[in-house]
């Protein structure tokens, strides 16, 4: 055997493409997460639930905006207990992700497994959604890189074993 042909170990292979760009995934949703769990426990603090004109005036955008005033009916209803609960659950869920993405980044080998699992958890709730709201294409895409996601770490789901005999 040649110098060439000589499998490359672990440590010296680069990561695939793919894989950065789950973990890349993973930690975006992470930090949108978080970033939703810290908006939900500060309007738990706030006395009352801001108006559209307050959310428009806070993000300096018009106060005719339909996204405002769609934002504003949304959180209106919702009581401080809610919104801690909320802020509380998004945290954990950033959590996960974080967890995913680490250990994919550091090519636990048994993460592929891992993010298969949890991944797919979430197929049926995307399914449900869809079902709610069919004409959503937000929805469609978020499933259909969910389903990317699995597909690919299915393929490669043993990528970061380790070879158990001499090399």
């Amino acid at each position: 055997m040649n110098e060439t042909s000589k499998p490359v170990p672990l440590d010296e292979k680069g990561m695939s493409a793919g894989f950065v760009v789950i973990i890349l995934f993973k930690w975006f949703k992470a930090a949108a997460f978080a970033f939703f769990g810290i908006v939900a426990l500060r309007l738990a603090r706030a006395s009352e639930m801001p108006s559209a004109i307050r959310i428009a005036d806070f993000f300096s955008v018009s106060r005719e905006s339909e996204l405002v005033h769609h934002v504003a009916d949304l959180i209106q209803p919702i009581k401080p207990r809610q919104a801690t609960a909320f802020g509380l659950a998004s945290f954990l869920v950033a959590g996960v992700f974080i967890v995913e993405g680490s250990l994919l980044a550091a090519r636990v080998w048994w993460s592929t497994y891992m993010t298969i699992v949890l991944t797919a958890l979430g197929i049926p709730l995307e399914l449900y959604e869809i079902a709610g709201r069919p004409y959503a294409p937000r929805r469609y895409l978020l499933l259909a890189i969910n389903l990317a996601i699995l597909w690919y770490l299915w393929a490669r789901r043993n990528e970061f074993r380790k070879e158990l005999g001499p090399a």
